[in-house]
């Protein structure tokens, strides 16, 4: 495959060492659905959306596009596990799928969940073929870039803009696909997690309660009802905290959904044996805080870059738009927030 384009970066040393090159593999054109971030894709040549979900360790379609996709699918031994519950995974083979100029052939993947989605998505992109790259999201441009970086250890690869701000991403063995980071949330900290298939931010109650912000006082308001990929549908409330910090960057009177992340799901066990705890990770930075940034997930390095573009960091009454389904979009109501949240972000850096 042919690379797009290459950009070079400068090097102080640059005598003495290889210049960074960042190689771009692909650019997956992007649509929204609301909050969600849909990747345009032709599957055993048909059009159709899957939903860019870097929560999600594996690719995933939903029962309800089998006939569409003409794909026939067996049991895989496993079940699906979310927020809202679970339910039994099968496995299928598409014999192609394309992502803009990306191409593959004989891609296994795997079949769960019963809601019925909007449109024509039929399931989300995880990281099984995500991590293989550094990943790029440009929202305001509608675009995710793949990129593969040559000889750029220890070089800012943020290189739309001179000022950046960066959070390392937490090392947790045997789980490098998982995009971990901590953040500060009221001077404490908060095991967080990148996930761009959560429409918004999450944030577990339990953890809330310890920051100082209970869901069963008066103070907190309660919020519609979330539902997830099983299709359950759970409560959830609003928290305001007075400071969020993640990386350099800090947002003061923070609004975020809360709700029982685990409540439903315990133990989840992978394959028919293997158990493993669900409980590690305290919120979930959703699509909201990429539409308002341009973020360079550089797995390659175990760095996140990202610049504030403007917007509200986190929503927790709905989506900013709405999508028609014909792939243009639409303003959608949304009530203001109490106070708005301010974003401090550091000076440029030289």
């Amino acid at each position: 495959m042919l690379l797009a384009w290459t950009v070079v970066l400068a090097s102080a040393t640059a005598q003495a060492a290889p210049a960074c090159k960042l190689a771009q593999v692909a650019t997956i054109p992007l649509e929204l659905n609301g909050n969600q971030l849909l990747a345009s894709a032709t599957i055993n040549g048909k059009p159709a959306h899957l939903l860019v979900d870097t929560g999600a360790w594996m690719s995933i379609l939903n029962r309800s596009s089998l006939d569409y996709l003409g794909l026939h699918a067996v049991d895989a031994g496993s079940e699906l596990i979310g927020i809202d519950g679970s339910s039994r995974l099968l496995q299928t083979t598409m014999d192609t799928l394309e992502l803009g100029a990306w191409q593959s052939r004989d891609v296994r993947v795997y079949v769960g969940g019963y809601g019925k989605w909007d449109g024509d998505i039929v399931g989300f992109l995880g990281m099984d073929l995500l991590e293989r790259y550094d990943l790029e999201f440009d929202v305001a441009h509608n675009v995710l870039n793949l990129f593969k970086p040559e000889n750029c250890d220890g070089k800012v690869l943020a290189y739309w803009s001179d000022s950046y701000n960066l959070v390392e991403m937490e090392t947790m063995r045997g789980a490098r696909s998982r995009i971990r980071l901590a953040v500060t949330v009221n001077g404490q900290p908060v095991h967080a997690e990148l996930d761009s298939g959560a429409a918004i931010t999450l944030m577990d109650e339990t953890v809330a309660r310890r920051l100082g912000v209970d869901v069963n006082s008066d103070a907190v308001q309660k919020a519609d009802p979330l539902q997830g990929a099983n299709g359950f549908r759970i409560d959830s409330h609003i928290g305001v905290f007075d400071s969020l910090a993640i990386g350099d960057e800090t947002i003061r009177h923070a609004r975020l959904r809360l709700t029982d992340l685990y409540g439903r799901v315990g133990e989840a066990y992978v394959g028919s044996r293997l158990a493993t705890s669900q409980g590690d990770t305290d919120m979930y930075i959703g699509a909201d805080f990429l539409r308002s940034h341009r973020v360079y997930i550089a797995s390659s390095q175990r760095r996140i870059y990202f610049t504030y573009q403007g917007g509200p960091v986190f929503q927790v009454v709905g989506p900013a738009m709405v999508w028609n389904g014909d792939g243009s979009t639409a303003a959608a109501s949304s009530a203001p927030a109490a106070r708005p949240p301010v974003v401090e972000t550091p000076r440029p850096k030289e």
